[in-house]
């Protein structure tokens, strides 16, 4: 057997993907689309509680409310756009020269293998003008 044979045998024998080369890759791919799966519900309510926080400051009939409107206002736009990773405790208000800051900062948590679970923390605010 000559030289070039054993190298084209050779390079026959190495063409591919082997058996446990394609498992790790399609272990790897499952495991990021689970995370992808698992997180992707907590940045869309994140980006939808943001909405809901800037719309009270361009709600022209909030402007000059008290703490109390201003908490109705988000709980009722929470509860339409069932909003659940924020408490009562998540909205804080604060007093400012131009208006009221509305605060909501939180924390969402989901599992994500067995009893590993991700956290992710957010803080939304904008300002109701007086």
């Amino acid at each position: 057997m000559n030289a070039y044979n054993r190298n084209s045998a050779s390079r026959a024998r190495q063409c591919g993907i082997s058996v446990l080369g394609l498992i790790t890759v399609l272990i790897l791919i499952g495991f990021v689309g689970l995370m992808v799966m698992r997180l992707v519900p907590v940045y869309m309510e994140s980006f939808e509680v943001g909405g809901i926080v800037n719309g009270l400051a361009e709600d022209s009939s909030l402007h000059g409310a008290t703490h109390a409107q201003l908490r109705q206002a988000l709980n009722r736009r929470f509860s339409v756009n069932n909003i659940q990773s924020v408490d009562r405790d998540d909205i804080s208000f604060e007093r400012e020269r131009d208006g009221t800051r509305v605060v909501v900062e939180y924390e969402a948590r989901v599992p994500l293998v067995g009893n590993l679970d991700g956290i992710a923390s957010f803080r939304k605010e904008a300002l109701v003008p007086q």
